[in-house]
């Protein structure tokens, strides 16, 4: 019937669905084809990687024991200069996975000797012919790239570098300024802090540990006590707290009041600077400045005031104190009764009248005080 010569429709329509069939199965096997082909590179793709991983390896394994050895003999050769370097040496560094897996190796070993150890080190570093190398990543947009430069250019006490590490003491980069800040202290000790009058970006409170324990490797100079002034009025708000933290550090006595103005300070944390710098610098106009900057401060500050204001206080503080046990806030009536009964040789006489005065508000604090005393 569909064959019928009245109905070629039905011819055409078979036609067409068998032609659409071998359609479907081509693009089917196509696909099949792709995927198959897919799955053959990536195969080799991660046999390819993990071949290469695995060589580097075995070559930095090698070449570690070879680094070692040598290594050694420059930390115990006597001369300032390094022995003679072998060929097979030189041609490790003109391998560029070698080149800077030595200079990796000797960075190491920078940060872990001093003395002639360390001479013999950068002569070693030199005599590669690896600081244009290290130098050549300066200029690099790569911003890891850069930092780690910057790192073995100052480790290997490259001081002709020292302006183009500066540079990137403000670099917008954090870890790369965080290198060049280092790097300008290491190469100059206190002299470098000449980037706190550049600097734009924050400094944090890692950076600042980190700066202040490079400093400590530096001899103090004069110039620092004059600075110190310039970088309180900074409108960087971290240098002007990491210019407190070096008044506090190094005993800037005479700063005492340029220190003091920083209780104004807009910025919270440098306020919280002030008052522990202020601590440490003392005089015995500390306390006036820090129970008149009191009724101003945040809770935070002002349980840090009282925290210290019994090591520092003395009779006179003893009215502003006694007022605080009136205040609402039960943490500050506890501090401050701490810090009257430390203060004054009648601070405990004042918090018992006031327990038999107001038992269920202050016998806890009465009771407590006096047995933290007793211990």
């Amino acid at each position: 019937m569909l064959n019928h010569p009245l109905f070629p429709g039905c011819c055409l329509l078979q036609s067409g669905e068998s032609l659409l069939r071998f359609i479907r199965l081509r693009y089917l096997l196509i696909a099949v084809e792709f995927i198959s082909i897919c799955i053959a590179v990536m195969v080799i793709f991660i046999y390819s990687l993990l071949y290469f991983k695995k060589k580097t390896h075995l070559y930095k394994v090698r070449l570690s024991r070879h680094l070692e050895v040598w290594i050694s003999a420059m930390i115990f050769h006597e001369s300032g200069e390094s022995p003679g370097i072998s060929q097979k040496f030189h041609r490790i560094v003109r391998n560029p996975a070698g080149r800077q897996f030595v200079i990796d190796e000797l960075v190491a070993c920078k940060k872990n000797f001093t003395g002639l150890a360390a001479k013999n080190i950068v002569a070693l570093y030199e005599e590669l012919g690896l600081k244009p190398h290290s130098f050549k990543k300066l200029g690099s947009r790569q911003w890891h790239i850069k930092a780690k430069g910057i790192q073995e250019l100052y480790l290997m006490d490259q001081s002709d570098t020292l302006t183009r590490i500066y540079k990137n003491t403000n670099n917008k980069h954090e870890l790369v300024r965080m290198e060049a800040q280092i790097g300008v202290l290491h190469l100059t000790g206190f002299d470098g802090l000449r980037f706190l009058d550049v600097i734009s970006y924050p400094i944090t409170e890692w950076q600042q540990l980190k700066l202040l324990e490079q400093l400590k490797h530096s001899k103090l100079t004069d110039k620092v006590g004059a600075a110190i002034p310039r970088w309180l009025q900074s409108p960087n708000s971290t240098v002007a707290q990491f210019a407190l933290k070096l008044a506090d550090e190094y005993q800037q006595l005479g700063l005492h009041d340029a220190v003091a103005a920083c209780l104004q300070h807009p910025d919270e944390a440098v306020r919280r600077q002030a008052v522990r710098t202020l601590i440490r610098i003392g005089n015995e106009t500390t306390p006036h400045w820090l129970t008149a900057h009191f009724p101003e401060e945040t809770p935070g500050n002002k349980l840090l005031i009282l925290d210290n204001l019994g090591k520092i206080a003395s009779e006179e503080e003893v009215p502003f104190l006694t007022g605080l046990l009136d205040d609402e806030d039960n943490i500050i009536k506890l501090k401050a009764a701490r810090a009257l009964a430390v203060s004054s040789c009648f601070g405990l006489a004042i918090l018992a009248e006031k327990s038999k005065e107001q038992p269920s508000l202050y016998n806890d604090i009465y009771c407590h005080v006096k047995s933290e005393i007793a211990l």
